[in-house]
């Protein structure tokens, strides 16, 4: 009885479907019909990504904001250096899962890195 029943329920669908496909049409026009639904349905989509690029400007950005982060180091699991600018000002902070300190504020111009000074050291040197 459990296995005419199970059958009964696994054959529904596909008698439903058969039903249904044969008083619509063939299975070209089904497909064609879901094709066209489907490029509906993306086109939507696109329109209003567009809109929202277009008329949705005024919400603030990440980009236009005066704190930068310019680079992001890791020194082990939640831990890790991170190097800002704020308004001109470069700052060293260390990032912790509990905490965030100053260590220390950089002034001046970046130093050379240290290849071209080996490279400027040994020029003078020959």
């Amino acid at each position: 009885m459990k296995l005419r029943f199970s059958l009964l329920l696994f054959m529904a669908p596909a008698v439903a479907y058969g039903a249904t496909a044969s008083e619509t049409g063939s299975p070209f026009a089904e497909g064609l019909r879901l094709f066209g639904g489907l490029v509906l349905i993306i086109g939507l989509i696109l329109l209003l990504y567009a809109a929202s690029q277009r008329w949705l400007r005024w919400l603030p950005t990440a980009k236009t904001g005066h704190i930068r982060v310019v680079e992001m180091r890791s020194l082990g699991p939640k831990k890790s250096l991170c190097l800002v600018e704020v308004r001109g000002r470069e700052l060293l902070l260390g990032v912790a899962a509990d905490r965030i300190e100053l260590l220390c504020q950089l002034d001046g111009e970046p130093r050379e890195r240290f290849a071209e000074t080996l490279e400027r050291e040994l020029e003078g040197s020959l």
